[in-house]
């Protein structure tokens, strides 16, 4: 799938900060701790030591959280501080080739596209994040959704079930209903997944559209809550999706 990651990134971005200016202190529902507030300043912080990972590649990592100074909470300098860090995100993946190697917490993914991507995807998710504690629809283009099941299927779910020695699970597909995409995510080994788009025998089956099934992948609502999507075999998979996929 071929997306414009960087148009992603800059206009995802503006919509968390205009949520911000809207309502800072909104509440996001699926967390006891995040507002529109928390959403805006992880995102910008990412955007700011990404920037520098790129910029000091290959060995520049996430250890520059630890040195970035940022703004007050609820200074007047976040705004301009988020939007400088997210030009400077720009700026170093339009300025790189993609190809060049770049330290990642995914191995695989030691490459500056594959920040490209998952900063484009993080935005989208934060995002809706904002925009869900503002009580607006959920609202994403069923490409990019999907590119999000994507990754998240075959990024997350690696990271997360090896990270954890997860347990040994069913094979479940996800099929898009506004779209032709479809994933069989084989949890059968302990630790380990296998992500395939061929079809296969599966035990759990869940269908929706794009933008709801990333929203379900990403833990921001319960398959059994989501309006409209469908569950069919072992669906209690679902009530134990937390042990299978451990949250990063």
């Amino acid at each position: 799938m071929t997306l414009d990651y960087l148009s992603i990134i800059s206009d995802e971005s503006s919509g968390i900060l205009s949520a911000y200016e809207l309502d800072r202190r909104a509440a996001v529902p699926w967390s006891d701790r995040w507002s529109v507030g928390t959403v805006a300043r992880h995102v910008a912080a990412t955007h700011h030591v990404v920037a520098e990972v790129v910029s000091g590649r290959p060995d520049a990592d996430f250890g520059l959280f630890a040195q970035l100074a940022q703004p007050e909470k609820d200074s007047a300098e976040f705004v301009d501080w988020s939007r400088s860090g997210t030009a400077a995100l720009l700026e170093q993946l339009s300025n790189v080739p993609a190809n060049d190697e770049c330290w990642s917490w995914y191995e695989p993914g030691r490459s500056v596209g594959w920040w490209a991507r998952r900063m484009a995807l993080e935005a989208v998710v934060h995002r809706l994040d904002a925009d869900v504690a503002l009580g607006r629809e959920l609202s994403v283009a069923s490409d990019v959704a999907a590119d999000g099941i994507d990754e998240y299927l075959d990024v997350f779910v690696a990271a997360s079930r090896a990270a954890n020695d997860a347990p040994a699970g069913p094979t479940v597909s996800f099929e898009c209903s506004d779209r032709s995409d479809r994933w069989w995510l084989d949890l059968s080994s302990r630790g380990e997944r296998t992500v395939r788009r061929e079809p296969r025998d599966a035990s759990v089956r869940i269908g929706g559209t794009a933008a709801q099934l990333l929203w379900i992948v990403w833990g921001r609502v319960a398959a059994s809550d989501a309006a409209g999507v469908e569950l069919s075999g072992d669906a209690g998979v679902f009530e134990r999706w937390s042990e299978l996929v451990p949250p990063m």
